[in-house]
């Protein structure tokens, strides 16, 4: 039994009001958790308040955006945004899911089966036998979980790295994370994620794909440090006397990644000569390879995962023909952070918890009116680095001033950086790079332009005189 005092979160009972809440304070404190605070949640209409006679522990009463108390999708949404970030960090936290209707008792089930509550949460069902009957309290037991709880697992076991909500508002990200997991669950196929640089492809792969793997052993090579003289023997290894300087036996990269997941990031770097031995080895249903000079056949478990930040028409001008056609049967291209604004609150906040180093700044991001006009407005051409780079800046100008200079100070710094950036990297209207990269950023730029323009896409594009679905595409939507 626990002698920690803990936290209670429920719902306020909405025809036995206070009364329901002192039952279970009582009867849990009979069975060893004595709890010090209660997070109580209600309704705009339902009028509650903690008079002078209360003689329990400090009562924080939550008012939620709740209009219909039967409406799953609102009270999950309500839940979820305005309370379970409040209780994350909490170590000893138990939900009594008996208060309330039953659609909020079956929110609570939800939740827990997709882990949003922090490890060793307790769920406790509290009952009255019969109408004038004893009250007991009893805990639930309900041990489904989901891939949610899966992936917060894994999330939490590698904080404080900010990481994507599995959950995500924004319908191009939602689209991209619900691809992953689809397509992370088909075993012995390749996975090509797709996504401009900074956009998380790495972090995604070492938690999201990895936990629906099952396989926590990520080996990442990022291909375009591979010294091109020695990249086949990094990558599948040697044996003794291979060559000048071999002195040794080398497992290599993929042997090391045996029974886990070998990460190839920019994968378009490859050395040709590497391309056309990793297109035997993927066609290979057992896996097997040789090392260099040798004549054994070795053979791995090994899921293939590979990360670009190119366009995939230019990833295939790239490529060997057979590599990319080995690649690119299931492929998630993880949207800008501009094309998820909806997402952009919490992503500074995952960012900011990460890369706070001193107490001197708050453990909760700051939320000046200058930040949440920089996340709606910025263009976010190197996405997580640029949040990155603000979080660093305010930290930097924090130092004797108040919130609002630091992050005033901050802002203007960071967008003036940033100017400079874009800038240097967009000195020609046409963009930079191949003919082809050229084409897309034109063609990127018209598509966004005509939106604008027009409003919609289907006026856009009648304007334009084309479909609908290739502005779209072209615009990257």
């Amino acid at each position: 039994m626990s002698t920690k005092t803990g936290t209670l979160l429920a719902w306020h009972s909405k025809n036995h009001g206070l009364d329901v809440l002192r039952h279970a304070l009582r009867l849990l404190k009979a069975k060893g958790h004595p709890i010090g605070q209660v997070i109580y949640l209600k309704r705009k209409a339902e009028p509650v308040a903690v008079g002078p006679e209360w003689d329990g522990p400090p009562v924080d009463i939550r008012t939620l955006t709740v209009s219909d108390p039967s409406n799953h999708a609102q009270i999950y949404e309500a839940i979820s945004q305005q309370v379970i970030p409040d209780v994350q960090s909490v170590a000893n936290l138990h939900v009594n899911v008996s208060p309330g209707t039953p659609a909020m008792h079956c929110v609570w089930l939800l939740l827990h089966a997709g882990g949003a509550f922090p490890g060793g949460t307790r769920l406790w069902s509290s009952q009255r036998e019969g109408r004038d009957g004893p009250v007991r309290i009893d805990p639930v037991v309900f041990p489904i979980s989901t891939y949610l709880a899966e992936i917060r697992e894994t999330a939490t076991v590698r904080a404080p790295v900010a990481q994507y909500d599995p959950e995500a508002r924004s319908p191009a990200r939602r689209r991209a994370l619900e691809d992953i997991m689809r397509y992370a669950g088909v075993a012995g196929a390749p996975l090509l994620v797709l996504g401009e640089r900074g956009t998380g492809k790495t972090r995604l792969v070492e938690t999201i794909v990895a936990s629906i793997k099952r396989r926590g052993n990520v080996v990442t090579v990022p291909c375009g440090a591979l010294d091109s003289t020695l990249a086949e023997s990094e990558l599948f290894g040697h044996v003794k006397g291979a060559f000048t300087g071999a002195e040794s036996v080398r497992k290599g990269l993929l042997g090391n990644a045996d029974g886990g997941i070998l990460f190839l990031d920019e994968v378009q770097d490859l050395p040709m000569g590497v391309q056309r031995k990793l297109i035997r080895f993927l066609q290979d249903r057992h896996r097997r390879y040789r090392q260099v000079g040798g004549d054994k056949e070795l053979s791995v478990d090994v899921e293939v995962v590979c990360a670009s930040n190119m366009p995939i028409a230019d990833l295939a001008e790239r490529l060997a023909p057979d590599l990319f056609d080995r690649l690119s049967h299931l492929i998630v291209t993880v949207p800008p952070l501009r094309d998820c604004r909806d997402d952009l609150v919490d992503d500074w906040a995952r960012v900011w918890r990460e890369l706070r180093v001193t107490t001197a700044v708050p453990s909760d991001p700051p939320v000046h009116d200058l930040v949440i006009e920089a996340l709606a407005t910025h263009p976010f051409p190197g996405n997580l680095r640029d949040l990155q780079r603000l979080a660093v800046l305010i930290t930097a100008w924090w130092n004797g001033r108040t919130e609002a200079a630091a992050v005033e100070q901050a802002v203007t710094a960071w967008r003036r950086s940033g100017s400079a950036i874009s800038s240097t990297k967009e000195r020609s209207p046409w963009g930079e790079g191949t003919r082809r990269e050229r084409i897309r950023h034109f063609q990127r730029g018209l598509a966004q332009w005509a939106k604008e323009r027009h409003g919609t896409w289907a006026r856009a594009a009648e304007a334009l005189g084309c479909d609908e679905r290739t502005l779209r595409e072209d615009a990257g939507d």
